[in-house]
């Protein structure tokens, strides 16, 4: 998995259109796929691939584009001819909406699975293993009714920064900010029917939908990563960046029911930071050493070194939040990479 001009190689990964698809001999559940889109031309199709190259069927992968002028449209009408079959089926429109709540309103109100997943235009899954894993814990565990797992970081064209370890959810630790990694979130369908998204607000509209259904749903946390997290200059969250401080605070006093954090749960979340990124180094061990199949990755991953990953994954900076290192060597890391992506 090395990157252009790097000391490090590339993951051996396959574009084509064989999903080597494992089906079992019992009918399996159908798995609806919403993805939300808006100019995202960039990283659709690595988004729209990494979802037919899943071994799991059948899938039903709904894409609610907002009127993009960029070359989505062109994209969604190529790969949706050519990713057809009887037990995958990409659905798409384009029409202007009113940002991505109402989208993913419009995509959920559309999914007829059992199982509703949700991944933005700019993620991938990470392997070929992802939906299948979310569909066997979903069945196995009848108590659950949200599964999601851990993510990688990727870079604008797809470099490997880091993995994130997310830990169990907490209401009180939503209500903190802590929230969970929607790329590879999982609801069972009456979750999505129940509790309509459309009318939540734009800005943090994730942390704002754990936050509605989280005292009445259940979820459940699989040690895995199953998705990779683009961080681009364009996403939503970087834009936002300086309003989504105030989001949080506005979130916590109209969920939150007077709750307000002590100093001994600020103590305790960095604890908990501190070990899940000793945690994600395990599973980077894994893939740096190639322990994880390199055919079964579903995006075109890479890094520029392992000791550089290895660096970022004890120091960089994730998202608003410090983690482990308001550090200047930290600091320096992350302007250094968003420099790397501009040039």
């Amino acid at each position: 998995m090395f990157g252009p001009g790097s000391d490090a190689s590339r993951v051996s990964w396959s574009g084509t259109e064989e999903n080597n698809v494992s089906m079992s001999s019992s009918p399996r559940k159908l798995v609806s796929i919403v993805t939300p889109s808006f100019n995202q031309a960039k990283f659709l199709e690595e988004t729209l691939r990494s979802v037919y190259l899943q071994n799991y069927r059948p899938i039903q992968h709904i894409v609610i584009d907002g009127g993009s002028v960029d070359d989505s449209v062109a994209i969604l009408d190529r790969c949706s001819k050519a990713f057809g079959g009887a037990d995958y089926r990409l659905e798409w429109i384009s029409e202007r909406d009113q940002g991505m709540a109402h989208a993913l309103g419009k995509g959920f109100g559309r999914a007829t699975g059992e199982y509703v997943g949700w991944l933005n235009s700019d993620d991938v899954y990470f392997d070929r293993h992802v939906v299948e894993t979310a569909a066997r814990e979903l069945e196995n565990h009848t108590d659950a009714d949200v599964v999601y797992g851990d993510v990688a970081l990727i870079s604008e064209n797809s470099g490997l920064w880091m993995v994130w370890c997310f830990p169990n959810f907490r209401y009180e630790r939503a209500l903190r900010g802590y929230i969970i990694p929607q790329p590879t979130v999982f609801f069972r369908s009456p979750v999505v029917k129940r509790h309509p998204i459309g009318d939540l607000p734009v800005e943090g509209v994730d942390h704002a939908y754990w936050l509605e259904i989280g005292r009445d749903q259940r979820f459940r946390h699989v040690r895995r990563v199953q998705a990779a997290d683009r961080d681009h200059r364009g996403r939503l969250t970087n834009a936002w960046s300086d309003s989504l401080e105030k989001k949080k605070k506005e979130l916590r006093e109209r969920y939150g029911r007077g709750y307000s954090p002590t100093l001994l749960d600020r103590i305790k979340d960095t604890l908990v930071r501190v070990l899940l990124r000793f945690r994600g180094s395990i599973y980077l061990a894994r893939i740096l050493f190639k322990k994880q199949l390199e055919s079964e990755v579903a995006f075109p991953l890479w890094v520029d070194s392992r000791r550089k990953v290895i660096h970022r994954q004890f120091t960089m900076r994730i998202g608003h939040r410090p983690d482990l290192g308001p550090t200047p060597a930290g600091r320096r890391m992350h302007a250094g990479l968003a420099a790397r992506e501009r040039s």
